[in-house]
């Protein structure tokens, strides 16, 4: 069936991504909104659009309005973006019983991997790695969790709702007298959040690295489009996301494929989506769970392939059939995005809000700009903080992470707070710039991160070291510019030497 018209079930950037790629097909599109994101760019960009009745978040969550929306409309699809209902089977489930298809998996495969209990059985059964970990009730006895874990387990653990997603419903204990405490946290998250009656108990990998796997399948047939390192977090959310990961021995990210790829097999996978693993710093790894949408960091893999996961979600789900041959997808660079966030990194990443005063996105070679913003646009606390997201590539990783210094550097939004110089922190890292990058280190680093000074900007120093042999050539006296006296000089940034 070809699709004459869609309707995006989401805002901002995702919902403008989306209407890019169905305008390349010819394809119309129907945006909806609430009343405050009526002037937002996406609402215009889309061939038509519809005024939700409700407010804030809850407005993109009304399951029956939407498919009457869809309706009214006449549109032959429906796609989720992600966040929102993207992840819902039962929505997923009354969109195709309305005669309206279902952009992404089945809802049933939808919900298998929704539970994550259910998830990691099935792997466990399919013979993919996974971490030691025991499942619970809410209403176990403190006791009896106590002899679980140090018969099976043993410290540090994470505690998680199997139904939670985002980095939310999660908890880290160290030892036995964290764990009532924590275990009552996530048991009132989960009843509050997912009306979830269990908790999934793991054993927490420290120091490990976060790898994904793009893949996609059309139920019988099934590629990955390699992985993505996605290490640097905070609170269990990504900021930072590259391709390809260049510090994993290539025998064991091939088998980190080959695993995605049984992972997916084993549930007739039927649209694109994410397998990801936890990898331990002796190089074993373990199945965490499948993202059965399209990622927040999509992008870099479109980078480092070429190839368009938004139009390929489309074609799978218009023709049900893969077009797409493993041999044919190959690595052609390397992409880093960040994601840039209204919060204060020095106040605990609380989210902030109020009007962008004034807002700088460059627009340059090798580099792309996911966003929604405008000028004197109201940031309110009613939906995720994320304002854009930035993705350089490059022929080298050092190439992609100057291109992507040189972008932050170029890059304001005044008038809330965010987290551009967090970002510029972490990339000018020596753990970052070697690769020595796991889960856990923005929290062990993070007075360094925040402190705008630790850190040597390797693009400026490479500026002031051609600085430098040109005095040298021009046989200019050199001793007052000696390159090692560039450590100590205080508030060396952009603005004051510019």
């Amino acid at each position: 069936m070809i699709f004459n018209k869609i309707l995006i079930a989401n805002r901002g950037e995702i919902a403008s991504r989306i209407i890019f790629a169905c305008k390349s097909l010819n394809i119309k599109t129907v945006a909806i909104y609430y009343e405050q994101d009526k002037s937002l760019p996406y609402v215009f960009q889309a061939d038509e659009n519809h005024k939700l009745s409700g407010s804030g978040a809850s407005a993109y969550l009304n399951q029956e309005e939407i498919i009457n929306i869809a309706k009214k409309f006449n549109v032959e699809a429906i796609h989720p973006g992600y966040g929102f209902l993207s992840e819902n089977s039962d929505f997923a489930q009354k969109v195709i019983a309305a005669g309206i298809n279902w952009i992404g998996p089945s809802p049933e495969i939808i919900k298998l991997m929704g539970d994550k209990i259910n998830a990691k059985n099935i792997m466990l059964k399919a013979g993919v790695p996974t971490i030691p970990a025991v499942f619970v009730s809410h209403d176990i006895e403190i006791n009896k969790l106590l002899n679980l874990i140090n018969i099976n387990i043993g410290y540090p653990v994470i505690l998680k709702d199997p139904l939670g997603g985002g980095g939310k419903g999660i908890k880290k204990v160290f030892n036995p007298e964290e764990l009532e405490s924590a275990f009552n946290t996530i048991k009132s998250e989960s009843s509050r959040l997912t009306s979830s009656n269990n908790i999934l108990i793991e054993k927490y990998i420290q120091k490990g690295r976060h790898i994904e796997v793009q893949v996609a399948g059309d139920g019988k047939n099934f590629v990955h489009l390699y992985e993505r390192e996605c290490s640097i977090q905070r609170r269990h959310q990504k900021i930072i996301e590259e391709a390809p990961c260049n510090f994993l021995d290539k025998n064991i990210l091939n088998n980190i494929y080959n695993a995605a790829i049984k992972a997916i097999s084993i549930i007739n996978y039927d649209n694109i989506g994410t397998v990801e693993f936890i990898v331990t710093p002796d190089n074993n790894f373990y199945f965490l769970e499948i993202n059965t949408r399209l990622q927040v960091e999509h992008s870099v893999t479109e980078s480092i392939t070429g190839i368009d996961l938004v139009l390929l979600q489309i074609s799978l789900a218009q023709e049900k059939n893969l077009n797409l041959k493993q041999e044919n997808i190959n690595i052609k660079n390397h992409a880093i995005e960040c994601r840039i966030y209204a919060e204060d990194p020095n106040n605990s990443f609380m989210p902030s809000t109020g009007k962008i005063i004034n807002l700088i996105l460059p627009n340059t070679p090798n580099t792309r700009i996911d966003s929604n913003l405008e000028q004197d646009q109201e940031i309110t606390a009613f939906f995720d903080p994320m304002l854009a997201k930035i993705t350089c590539s490059g022929t080298t990783r050092n190439i992609a992470i100057k291109n992507m210094l040189t972008i932050l550097n170029q890059t304001e939004i005044s008038g809330i707070k965010n987290n551009i110089n967090f970002l510029i922190n972490i990339l000018n890292s020596p753990e970052f710039n070697s690769g020595d990058i796991h889960t856990q280190l923005i929290e062990s680093n993070i007075l360094n991160f925040l402190n705008n000074n630790n850190f040597i900007n390797t693009h400026e120093l490479e500026i002031a070291n051609i600085f430098l042999k040109f005095i040298q050539d021009k046989n200019i006296n050199s001793n007052k510019f000696n390159i090692n006296n560039y450590k100590n000089i205080k508030n060396w940034g952009r603005k004051s030497w510019l």
